[in-house]
């Protein structure tokens, strides 16, 4: 295949040069006939273990050139084998033995082994980056990532043979077979790891050794070239020829590359995108729900916020809706529990909106009209997205209140050692789930050392959260649903906002589908060649 990434530049000249009421559309050269053409801005990494941020396009690249054990059902976030046959739990729900593939081979022939995965596993613990602790349910896995443990055999990972997998864990965890879907615990092949740490696949990109659908073609500061995987296991699947990672400079230029047709595939700005831009390209715009929970965050070691009543009193007298700017509408959403609709449960109303209930709490707390109040302290990057709703929510509490905040601007990096310092009253935080469970998201509650309220914690949830993790199906659902309930009722936290993922698709992508993870599998799409005859038709991006 041609490496067609050059060029964009020219294009995005002539783009700009055109009648803006109608932007040239570029064919589609004949060796880009059945490959997906993906816009991306922010860096990705070839490296399954190397993110510095959470992507959808990352995700994809990653499962485009490695396979994981599991994937997970987007529509009902069930684990499905796909590397792995499947598994066995133990008798007491601690020990999982996962049978591999004996089909399941690497893109230079070799077999697919359990000593892959170990190997894998025991380098991600030995990276010093938070992404680590997905592994942490497994016995010894913390110990050793923080230095406790010397000895790396001693993760509770072993291969039993070339096929079987077996892992051992701390405690009972219902979720752990969805969580083997995450593209951070893909194999390693033994060739990869100094070609990945040295960036030795950008002169020979040949050389990396993969066991997706897809194998590395071409790599370079333009993006990546992708073919599909002679030995993978599921070849005739595939019903593309291959991919192309475009590199882009922001999100809207990504956004007129899809419309000069040039690429197929982009997510738009995260906020603030431009008004629709005309084009004679057939464009569509799918959205689906990330799995993450914007919130507001009270450090209960200061009053007088250790008073329940206070705290919910801040929790009514928000206006969520009304603080979302004509820009975010249908991207930002109301949160009023801790939990997003999510693949077999739909989100609770667990909080609600009540200025006059609010008031009254804060009267009863000793505060009426916000008198005797201290000054909140909500320490805040100015250069965030996210300061404009912190505005209005805080105007909100003084309107309804007459309670005052103080956003404290700081550097991100000032802003982090001043809420690790306790120094705050409240904070504004961000939580992405890694498994489509309910479970995964409020597990911070029950793991207060991970979450980020000091001095607070709560044994009973500790409890109710080890006893969701020993059930499944409906009993499961039905605990969380308790347990989500219990810490909306305590306020230690106000939820605010929930997130849909916005992804432009040019109309001859086939089989795109949602996935709240952002972890599609390009290997399941195609190019649509258009209908003979069909005229073009105007859109709008």
């Amino acid at each position: 295949m041609t490496f067609a990434m050059s060029g964009v530049g020219v294009l995005m000249l002539a783009v700009f040069l055109a009648p803006r009421r109608d932007l040239p559309v570029l064919p589609r050269p004949p060796e880009d006939r059945d490959v997906l053409r993906v816009a991306y801005a922010m860096p990705l990494t070839l490296d399954p273990q190397g993110w510095q941020f959470f992507q959808p396009t990352q995700n994809q690249l990653i499962l485009s050139l490695w396979e994981p054990l599991i994937e997970c059902d987007p529509e009902t976030g069930q684990p499905l084998p796909v590397a792995a046959a499947g598994w066995r739990w133990s008798d007491d729900r601690l020990t999982l033995t996962l049978s591999l593939r004996p089909e399941g081979r690497w893109s230079n022939g070799d077999p697919v082994t359990a000593h892959d995965y170990v190997r894998s596993w025991r380098r991600l613990l030995s990276r010093e980056t938070g992404w680590s602790g997905v592994l942490f349910p497994i016995r010894n896995a913390e110990a050793i990532h923080r230095g406790e443990l010397r000895d790396p055999a001693a993760l509770g990972v072993e291969a039993l043979d070339d096929l079987t997998l077996r892992i051992h864990l701390n405690a009972v965890r219902s979720t752990l077979v969805a969580e083997l879907a995450d593209p951070l615990l893909v194999p390693l092949h033994q060739s990869s790891v100094p070609l990945l740490e040295a960036y030795d696949y950008v002169r020979t990109p040949g050389d990396l050794v993969t066991n997706g659908p897809f194998r590395l073609e071409q790599s370079g500061p333009d993006g990546f070239r992708l073919a599909v995987s002679p030995h993978y296991r599921d070849r005739k699947s595939v019903a593309l020829r291959g991919l192309e990672f475009v590199r882009t400079e922001s999100p809207a230029l990504a956004r007129l590359l899809l419309a000069a047709g040039r690429v197929d595939v982009a997510i738009p700005p995260a906020a603030g995108a431009p008004g629709g831009l005309p084009t004679r390209r057939r464009v569509t715009e799918e959205t689906e729900t990330v799995l993450k929970i914007l919130s507001l965050d009270f450090n209960l070691a200061r009053e007088p916020l250790r008073d329940v009543r206070v705290r919910r009193a801040l929790a009514l007298a928000m206006n969520r809706a009304d603080a979302i700017p004509e820009s975010d509408r249908g991207r930002m959403v109301p949160a009023y529990s801790w939990v997003p609709d999510m693949p077999g449960r739909p989100a609770l109303a667990a909080m609600r909106e009540d200025a006059a209930e609010a008031r009254r709490l804060l009267a009863e707390a000793g505060y009426p009209e916000g008198r005797g109040f201290p000054v909140l302290i909500l320490p805040v990057n100015a250069r965030h997205e996210n300061y404009a709703y912190l505005h209005a929510w805080t105007d909100s509490w003084f309107r309804e209140l007459g309670v005052r905040t103080y956003l404290a601007l700081e550097t991100g990096e000032g802003r982090k050692r001043r809420v690790e310092a306790g120094d705050y009253d409240v904070a504004i935080n961000g939580i992405l789930a890694t498994v489509p469970d309910a479970g995964d998201l409020l597990s911070v509650f029950a793991h207060p050392e991970r979450f980020n309220i000091p001095s607070w914690h709560n044994p009973e949830f500790t409890r109710l959260m080890a006893e969701a993790n020993r059930t499944a199906g409906a009993d499961r659902l039905a605990l969380l649903e308790k347990f989500e309930r219990r810490v909306m009722d305590e306020a230690v936290t106000i939820p605010t906002l929930f997130e849909r993922r916005r992804t432009l698709l040019a109309v001859e992508v086939g089989g795109w589908y949602a996935d709240p993870l952002g972890r599609q599998a390009l290997k399941r799409l195609s190019i649509r060649p258009p209908e003979k005859g069909e005229p073009p038709r105007e859109g709008r991006l």
